[in-house]
């Protein structure tokens, strides 16, 4: 699927902008400014997008959906940015990844349909490429597993994209871009209430706002796009596609902040892409 594609590709070179943009400012709140500047671009873009293409039809039951995704969406934006932030990049991103693919996937019978063989394999290859990915340097211990802060944020993270994936799935086709304008729209009221308990907002500085700027206007293409992408196709197939996401993060951390990936990290990658093959073949 084009969309799918399209916004994927999006995502990745987003959430490597939001990791250096935090990186590169001092405040420990920064990515949370960014999140809600972000948000804010989205807003503008999207409310555009919507008065130029309005939706064929927006009822009771898209508005509930919609708002279900903005939730997830308030809390999965900062934390993610958090993550990409605190890295690195080549754990935090895979986990995130695999987990937001295979959350819908499980999540797919219980709104009408159901596991083909293929994507089941992808669900049991799925845990051991998380296990592998957070390796540092050999097989990971349990007490590696459960002190790892990238799996922890990717963990809950890529639970929070799972949610924002099945929430605009149920949303009705022709809906438009409605839901993304709603999402975006909440994020920029309710993030910096939301957040205050983890991090404070940093203060506007330049660098925080010409990444906010930047990963807004890159972040709002993709939310746009896998928006009528769910509408339209299978959720878990969907997600599947919006998984190669973290491959191009990993790619850009590697190429450009030399972040250095272990063998069986490597290991683990590939099983991540083949998880991702799986279901985009299912």
């Amino acid at each position: 699927m084009f969309l799918a594609s399209f916004a994927s590709t999006l995502l990745g070179f987003g959430d490597f902008f939001a990791g250096v943009g935090g990186r590169r400012d001092p405040h420990p709140g920064s990515v949370m400014t960014m999140a809600t500047i972000a948000s804010a671009v989205g807003t503008v873009v999207a409310g555009l997008y919507v008065l130029v293409f309005p939706p064929d039809e927006f009822g009771a039951d898209d508005l509930a959906w919609s708002l279900g995704a903005m939730v997830f969406m308030v809390f999965a934006r900062p934390l993610l940015y958090l993550g990409m932030e605190r890295g690195p990049m080549v754990v935090f991103a895979p986990v995130l990844g695999v987990v937001s693919l295979i959350l819908p996937a499980l999540a797919v019978p219980i709104v009408g349909d159901s596991l083909s063989t293929l994507e089941l394999i992808g669900v049991v290859l799925a845990i051991p490429a998380v296990v592998l990915i957070v390796s540092e340097g050999g097989l990971p211990s349990l007490s590696l597993l459960v002190e790892s802060q990238a799996l922890r944020l990717g963990l809950i993270v890529g639970t929070l994209i799972s949610g924002v994936s099945i929430c605009l799935g149920q949303v009705d086709e022709g809906a438009g871009a409605m839901p993304a304008l709603l999402m975006q729209a909440g994020a920029v009221v309710l993030i910096p209430i939301l957040t205050r308990p983890i991090l404070p907002m940093a203060p506007l500085s330049r660098t925080v706002v010409r990444f906010g700027i930047l990963v807004g206007a890159i972040d709002i293409g993709a939310v746009i796009a896998s928006t009528i992408a769910f509408q339209a196709g299978n959720v878990a197939v969907v997600a599947a596609i919006m998984a190669f996401a973290p491959a191009i993060t990993i790619g850009l951390a590697h190429r450009v902040l030399h972040e250095h990936v272990r063998r069986w990290q490597w290991l683990g990658a590939a099983l991540a892409a083949a998880c991702v093959v799986l279901f985009a073949l299912a």
